[in-house]
């Protein structure tokens, strides 16, 4: 006899768990269970008081998007009021490059809504990349490029090749033309550097994009990765981060999960599924208890290897599904995150330049303005090491310039980016040596940038590399943050594989989402809202998209230029 009983049986408290349960409670009205193997919910949202005693930092998520929680700022209006709300810094994206104190400044949405003043300083570099710089911003306020946007992330992959969808594509392809960024055949076929090199004329701004696109977990020389550079590009004002921290969305999804009465457990480690006639009936945790599941079980943030070999069985699997399961990659993005408890902001010598560059949140400090440096550096990742120290391209950000929630009054908190090898690749010891010689290296380096930032100025540190990340089951055993690395076997329609890519398992009632999944890996309501899609489909569930003044994409439109005003707002220039 099952220990407790739900309509829907959730696996993992992260954010999946968290952004399904909503639909699964409102709208399709079932009962549901949440068990999570940690003490805490919401997995990569998370925010800790670390590096010393009053100072907050992300240990996971930092960077937030406005197209992140749209269905759930639609569709749940409290969301926003309970704590997840994002803002923007004056300068959202940035690079520094030492060897001629220089640095390219792209002010966020909330500062340079049409972008002209990040064209001015694109400017000073090459005057034909600030003209596209302002055609490529125009595109994307656009509603032809957003509605498809809206399409790739908030409709699941059996739905793509739809004639509405390819309709609205086509509308783009035009406008694309007109700018010279068509995404054509070799366009399709490039790499992140290949794609960087064509359309932009000057290094500062081939650097910055391809910076970024590492930070979203692409090895930039990877080919077949065009259809996500445009994207990654066009997106640079639009980097946000959550007020008081990530875990602050977290706690928003979970007081309105506890006002639906839906039932959260932690502690709870679950060992397999229960499955009978190949229809899924449950789960059955670590310590023998049972969890009886009346219509649904839902893996939410398993790694996908996870899900079919332990919680399933490879048994239930055919060959070349299990196969490709065993296949999947997942080396690449392990980071070194650390988080330092600073008594004053970083002072950069390239303020001199633009001091706005002071007031930067996604800031990448380059020796100079070679976009190979980053190339270089996937390279050392993808052989399992470090870089040389002239390739180490780290990126620094301080939440306390604009949230005092991050740090007490008049002291800072600082956090960083690096690439690193995976957990595997070195043992527990080497790696409590590996954290302390990078903190020093890391406090030299960035001392050559901004002189103030020496050891006088430093309260605490935080160490966080790739094997503290497999304290997420997820994220294990090497600590690469998107779960599976993001290569075009891995990516869209292939995300984990072709087999898995709409959700379903071959057992019934038995579902998997997560970063893992399309549109995988962020910290938003991506794969959660396009798992319920798949539900409402197999189940006959009701959805939002039926309502009146939610139609789609249109809604999802509107909802990200709502989000993108209130931002403005607070900066007091409302956008049209």
């Amino acid at each position: 006899m099952a220990d407790k009983t739900f309509d829907a049986v959730l696996i993992g408290g992260g954010t999946k768990a968290l952004f399904l349960a909503l639909y699964l409670r409102k709208y399709a009205g079932m009962t549901v269970g949440i068990f999570e193997r940690r003490h805490e919910i919401g997995g990569g949202l998370a925010t800790e008081e670390i590096a010393a005693p009053g100072f907050r930092g992300n240990t996971h998520a930092s960077i937030q998007m406005p197209v992140y929680y749209l269905p759930i700022w639609r569709d749940f209006p409290e969301f926003w009021e309970y704590g997840a709300q994002i803002d923007q810094y004056l300068v959202s994206d940035g690079s520094i490059f030492r060897d001629n104190n220089t640095c390219l400044a792209i002010y966020s949405d909330k500062h340079d809504y049409h972008q002209e003043r990040t064209a001015a300083e694109i400017a000073r570099f090459s005057q034909k990349d600030a003209d596209q710089w302002l055609k490529l911003r125009q595109l994307w306020l656009s509603p032809e490029l957003q509605r498809v946007q809206m399409d790739m992330l908030y409709r699941p992959i059996e739905d793509q090749q739809s004639a509405d969808i390819i309709t609205r594509q086509a509308l783009l392809y035009e406008k694309l033309i007109e700018i010279n960024m068509a995404p054509d055949s070799m366009a399709l076929a490039a790499s992140h550097l290949r794609l960087a090199k064509e359309y932009w004329e000057s290094p500062e701004m081939q650097y910055s994009l391809v910076r970024f696109a590492l930070s979203c977990s692409f090895d930039v020389t990877h080919p077949g990765s065009g259809d996500s550079a445009f994207g990654i590009m066009a997106c640079l004002p639009s980097i946000s981060f959550a007020r008081g921290g990530t875990h602050q969305v977290a706690h928003a999804a979970h007081k309105l999960l506890v006002q639906m009465g839906v039932e959260f457990f932690t502690h709870c480690d679950v060992e397999k599924a229960v499955i009978e006639n190949s229809t899924a009936k449950g789960i059955q945790l670590t310590d023998g208890t049972q969890i009886a599941a009346k219509k649904l079980v839902v893996s939410t943030g398993l790694h996908p290897k996870q899900l079919v070999f332990d919680i399933i069985g490879r048994e239930h699997f055919d060959y070349q599904t299990a196969r490709r399961i065993e296949l999947l990659e997942a080396t690449f993005g392990c980071l070194m995150w650390y988080t330092l408890a600073a008594h004053e902001a970083p002072d950069y010598t390239a303020a001199e330049f633009n001091p706005d560059i002071n007031h930067t949140y996604w800031l990448g400090l380059a020796e100079s303005a070679d976009p190979q440096r980053v190339a270089r550096e996937c390279l050392y990742a993808q052989l399992g090491q470090f870089p040389p120290r002239e390739d180490h391209n780290p990126v620094v950000w301080r939440h306390s310039d604009v949230d005092p929630l991050f740090a007490p009054p008049g002291k800072q908190t600082l956090s960083t980016e690096q690439l690193g090898p995976p957990a595997t690749a070195h043992s527990y010891q080497e790696w409590v040596e590996i954290k302390e010689k990078y903190t020093e290296e890391l406090m030299d380096l960035w001392q050559g940038y901004a002189p103030n930032m020496n050891w006088d100025n430093i309260i605490g540190v935080d160490s966080n590399c790739p094997l503290d990340h497999c304290r997420l089951k997820n994220m294990a055993p090497n600590g690469a943050m998107s779960t599976i690395d993001h290569v075009p076997y891995q990516w869209c329609a292939n995300r984990p594989c072709p087999e898995l890519a709409n959700y379903r398992t071959p057992i019934k009632n038995l579902y998997g989402t997560g970063a893992g999944w399309h549109a995988g890996a962020n910290s938003g309501s991506t794969e959660a809202y396009n798992c319920y899609q798949i539900l409402s489909r197999d189940m006959g569930l009701p959805g939002p998209w039926e309502e009146t003044g939610k139609e789609e994409p249109e809604s999802l439109y509107e909802q990200w230029k709502i989000i993108l005003n209130k931002m403005l707002e607070a900066n007091n220039r409302k956008q049209d």
